[in-house]
């Protein structure tokens, strides 16, 4: 299934440590308006895919339940990223009422003490306040981004997300992107230890769990759960939409490859030279010669973050072949 993830807004609440999106207080005046939005929809929708509404702060878009209704009308399943800490029970109702299948809610620690650090005094109980809001209304997951500063918490992440009654929880493996800094991220090492710690938790937990930026985890995955999950999809199975319509292989990856106020999505798509490469897979380096580029891929954002070349080899991955 294609995944759409689309940047409905810059403007935000928070100011977090590792934002993506370097957002900001107010909207940028650029943004995609509300006639545009739906004209957006109705391009994507022949495709039926996947719709993640992120931002941003999502919630901070005056439109925003125009918007997740006409993606509902279009048979979309529609998704919501958000950080938690704008949903209160009236707007959990709203939510539910919509027809969001799913809300994500970001948190960067297991604690106050780790999430405040990178998000704000008070972010955390906030988002937890998010949850318990939505619970029992529509299903909800927390993504956690692994740095340097949090990657003792894998174990207690797990707890937590069972605590509250997350239905999933995802990995997200810090890119230098946004306000994220190569000097936050993991090494290349400690990403394979990690990526073991989970599935071994994956294995005992009754919780669904995702990998995403960390394509290694195809070749390290146990076969009864799945080998192959967790290779990178940016390009074939997933691609990002900016505020400003503009298309990216994924949020991580800002190579642009069209823009929908210019061209129809499915010509991007299905045209683009850069999308079509990187489903073809012809990479380079230690990853062109890797047994494991078909499952894996390597993270084709770090290598573009590393080199400027996007089929470039994935400084991320520790293996040497």
């Amino acid at each position: 299934m294609l995944i759409v993830a689309w940047e409905t807004t810059a403007a935000c609440n928070l100011s977090c440590r590792y934002c993506r999106a370097c957002a900001t207080p107010s909207p940028d005046p650029d943004e995609l308006s509300l006639d545009e939005a739906l004209a957006f929809l109705d391009s994507i929708a022949p495709l039926q895919p996947m719709l993640i509404l992120s931002g941003g702060e999502p919630l901070l878009r005056p439109d925003i339940f125009q918007i997740i209704c006409h993606a509902v009308s279009l048979h979309l399943r529609v998704s919501l990223a958000s950080n938690g800490t704008r949903i209160s029970s009236q707007i959990a109702d709203e939510i539910a009422a919509s027809g969001i299948t799913r809300v994500s809610i970001s948190l960067d620690g297991a604690s106050a003490g780790k999430h405040d650090q990178s998000r704000g005094p008070g972010t955390f109980r906030a988002a937890l306040n998010g949850m318990d809001n939505l619970r029992g209304k529509v299903d909800f997951q927390i993504n956690f981004t692994v740095t340097k500063k949090n990657d003792s918490e894998v174990s207690n992440i797990f707890d937590l997300a069972e605590s509250v009654g997350a239905r999933a929880l995802h990995f997200f493996f810090l890119v230098p992107t946004g306000r994220g800094q190569e000097e936050d991220q993991i090494s290349p090492e400690r990403q394979e230890e990690l990526l073991l710690q989970i599935d071994k938790e994956r294995g005992q937990r009754g919780i669904e769990v995702q990998v995403t930026c960390a394509p290694q985890y195809a070749r390290l995955a146990r076969p009864e759960k799945g080998r192959g999950r967790g290779g990178c999809l940016a390009g074939k199975n997933f691609v990002f939409v900016s505020r400003k319509g503009d298309v990216y292989p994924c949020g991580y990856f800002p190579m642009l490859v069209g823009n929908v106020r210019d061209r129809n999505f499915i010509d991007i798509w299905e045209n683009s030279p850069e999308l079509l490469a990187l489903r073809e897979r012809k990479l380079e380096g230690k990853c062109g010669r890797c047994s494991f580029a078909r499952i894996c891929g390597g993270c084709r954002a770090r290598a573009y973050a590393r080199t400027g070349n996007y089929l470039e080899s994935d400084p991320s991955c520790r293996l040497e072949v």
